[in-house]
Formats: C-alpha cells, sequence, structure tokens
C-alpha cells in the first residue's frame, strides 16, 4: 500500500468513514463478518475461473460472474459513463474479511515504515510539536491505529490493486467502497497517481492537494452513484455505514489530528463539484495536470479571497532543526476547529507560512510564522491562537509583520 506519511500524517488514496467527524465528535461503528479467505475480481481471476471449470468438464460459457464481479462490472462501465472515457484496463479488485484486511494494512504500513524510519522520526517530531500526538507516542503507531479503526479499501498506486473489506455479503457499503477505489483506479489509469516527488515538495502544499484531487475526484464519482439509489437504498447505506468499526477505537486520538486526516474528504470533494460544475471533467483533468499550491485554493472556491501564496522566510530554530515547510489553511483550519472556541473564521484570510520544527532540552518544538492578507485577518488570527494556546500551550507574538506561533512539548 502506497502509505507514505506525508507531513501531518496525511493520507493516500483510502476510503474513510467520515460522517461523523464532519458532525463532529465520533465516529460510527459495527462489525462484518469473517470469510475464509480473500476473493479478487477482474481480468486475473476471470483467467482463473475459467481455468478450473476447464479442468472439471464445464462448459465455460454457462459460466455466470458471481454478485461482486458483477457489480465491479457496473461500476466500471458506471465512472466510465460518467467520465467520459474507459479504464485503459480493467481493474482488479481484491475483497478481504476484516480481520484480513487490517493484517493486510498493517503489513503493509510496517514495510513503509522499515523501509524509511526517518520519516516515522520527523513525522513523531512534527506531530508531538503541533500536539497531534502524546510526548510517549510515535506517529506510526497512531496512523496504524487509525487506519485499522476508519479505513474500508484502498487503491495501491505502485501495485494497482485495489482492496476492500469483504462481508458477509454484498452490501451498499462495499458497493459504494468499490466505486470510490475503482475511481482512484481509473484516475490513475489516466492521470497518474504515484507521484512520490511531491513529498519533498515541503514549501508548497502540492503533497495534501494532490491527496484532496484524488478523494474528492472519488467521493464525487461515489455521491454521484449515491444519487441513483432510492430512498429506501440510501437509508441502508446510512444504517451500514452507522454499523461499521467501533467508535470507541477514536476516542483516544486528538480531534485536530482527525480532523486533519479527513480534511481531503471535506474539502476535496467540493472542490471537484466546483470545478466540474464551471468546467465540466475537463477542469479535474487539468487540475490533476497542475496541482494547486496551497490548501487556500482548495477550501476558498469563490473570488473574493486572494488565493496567492506570500513567501514567507523561515523562522529561526532555539534547537536542532528537524523540519522546515509551509503548514497552510488547513493546518490552521484543523487547529481551530478541534479547540471548540469561539474562532469563528480564523484560519480564513491565510496569506503564506513558514514553520521550522525542531528538537531542544528534550522537546519537540515548533516556530510558526504566518502572514495574513489584512490587518483585519491578522487581528483575528492573534486572537484564535490565543484561544488555541490557553488550551494547548504555547505563545503567540508578532515578530516583522508576521504572527509567530512557538509550541513545545
Amino acid at each position: 500500500m502506497d502509505s507514505r506519511t506525508r507531513v501531518f500524517g496525511g493520507l493516500v488514496l483510502v476510503g474513510i468513514l467520515i460522517g461523523a467527524i464532519v458532525a463532529m465528535l465520533a465516529w460510527r461503528g459495527g462489525e462484518t463478518s469473517d470469510p475464509a479467505s480473500p476473493t479478487s475480481f477482474g481480468t486475473e481471476s476471470d483467467d482463473a475461473d475459467t481455468d478450473t471449470d476447464a479442468e472439471a468438464g464445464t462448459d465455460t460459457a454457462e459460466v455466470r460472474p458471481g454478485p461482486l464481479e458483477e457489480f465491479v462490472s457496473e461500476a466500471v462501465a458506471f465512472i466510465e459513463d460518467l467520465r467520459g472515457a474507459p479504464f485503459n484496463e480493467r481493474p482488479v479488485v481484491v475483497a478481504l474479511s476484516d480481520a484480513e484486511f487490517v493484517a493486510r494494512v498493517e503489513n503493509d504500513l510496517e514495510a513503509d515504515f522499515d523501509e524509511s524510519p526517518e520519516n516515522v522520526e520527523v513525522e513523531t517530531v512534527i506531530q508531538r510539536a503541533i500536539g497531534f500526538i502524546r510526548p510517549d507516542e510515535t506517529s506510526d503507531e497512531v496512523l496504524r491505529q487509525f487506519l485499522a479503526a476508519g479505513v474500508l479499501g484502498f487503491y495501491d498506486p505502485e501495485t494497482k490493486e485495489l482492496v476492500v473489506r469483504q462481508v458477509s455479503e454484498l452490501d451498499l457499503l462495499t458497493k459504494s467502497t468499490i466505486i470510490h477505489e475503482l475511481t482512484h483506479a481509473y484516475d490513475d489509469q489516466h492521470f497518474d497517481l504515484d507521484r512520490p516527488e511531491l513529498d519533498d515538495d515541503d514549501f508548497t502544499e502540492r503533497s495534501w492537494t494532490f491527496v484532496a484531487l484524488a478523494e474528492g475526484s472519488a467521493s464525487h464519482v461515489d455521491s454521484a452513484w449515491e444519487s441513483t439509489l432510492s430512498a429506501v437504498e440510501r437509508l441502508a447505506l446510512q444504517d451500514q455505514e452507522a454499523s461499521f468499526g467501533d467508535p470507541a477505537m477514536f476516542a483516544s486520538f486528538d480531534f485536530a489530528y482527525l480532523l486533519l486526516q479527513v480534511s481531503v474528504y471535506i474539502e476535496g470533494e467540493p472542490y471537484i463539484d466546483s470545478l466540474v460544475a464551471d468546467g465540466g471533467y475537463g477542469a479535474l483533468d487539468a487540475a490533476f495536470a497542475e496541482v494547486p499550491l496551497t490548501s487556500e485554493m482548495v477550501m476558498e472556491r469563490g473570488n473574493a479571497i486572494d488565493t496567492m501564496p506570500i513567501d514567507v522566510p523561515v523562522p529561526p530554530a532555539d534547537g536542532d532543526v528537524v523540519w522546515e515547510g509551509v503548514g497552510g489553511q488547513i493546518l490552521l483550519d484543523s487547529l481551530f476547529s478541534g479547540t471548540f472556541t469561539a474562532t469563528g473564521d480564523a484560519a480564513t484570510g491565510w496569506g503564506g507560512d513558514a514553520m521550522v520544527v525542531y528538537r531542544a532540552d528534550g522537546q519537540s518544538c515548533m516556530r510558526w510564522d504566518i502572514v495574513m492578507d489584512t490587518a483585519a485577518d491578522e487581528s483575528e488570527l492573534v486572537a484564535g491562537l490565543r484561544q488555541w494556546t490557553a488550551l494547548r500551550g504555547g505563545e503567540v507574538s508578532t515578530v516583522d509583520g508576521r504572527v509567530r506561533l512557538d509550541r513545545c512539548a
């Protein structure tokens, strides 16, 4: 699984149940059955089925596909009709039991973590400094718990494999997940979703905006498919969403951390909706070709706000530097929304920023310089950050026309 942890632990091409996050506070939960073994559908499994039937002396012309395979064919046709072009090749769908799916996610994550332990260390220092995780936690263990709790399926742009959690029968939640992940496969075939170079682009937010494009695209298609369901079916889908997972599993996560994880869905889908409404699917194609530089460009979809970023110099560190880069409007918005204070739209009007994360006296620290578009925006930001630091610790100051946030943990 391509689960490279981007700055602040962003996710890549996974299907996550976000309903209760949007509603604020709790995720939804339930259980699935545990079939004995994984099954795959697509070109590879078609061939395997044909060989088995031939050995048994069965007339292959009479072999009928199973329900999951039939739905994959329906979903492929739906996506091709909506997006206006065919898949280059039929994707392979692998369905795993709940336990097998969690084990697969954990094994793939372990392989990624073992391959780049230095990234885990950097992420850990960053997330401790911001307050996403406790000083005794590490970024890899928290991400592992999060993915096991909330992920319904994923698409791997490197292996081209689409994996979903299998249930006892092909319910609407499984169908919705397949639609979502098949859209990732479609976009990957047409626009290439394997872009590791974006992970190293720390002074733009293209690592976040690219994932918001991909997840927004998949969510847009999923919503279009859901609109074809009857009212009874939509209620049934909501019930199935409400019975997935264990809400208690999310009680230990920092809420701002949860908000940032699902931000690519919450902000991505309305962004894609606006692109398609204004310029059709050609506008979406163009966005994949020229990825937005900042989260503000995704979040602020009108023309009233100046979205061209201001270059902000990296502030000095008071210790050993671990990382330098941009936090962006999406990080500010997640912090403010996660504290439930009367900060309003304190993140709106973001103009640019630069952050340095460093170690000092055994602590993980950050210094974040932020510039806003107007004096009024700056005053609102300062007020919001003061409320935030009153709850989470840290200091707010102004330095050379920039708002500065310092925090150590």
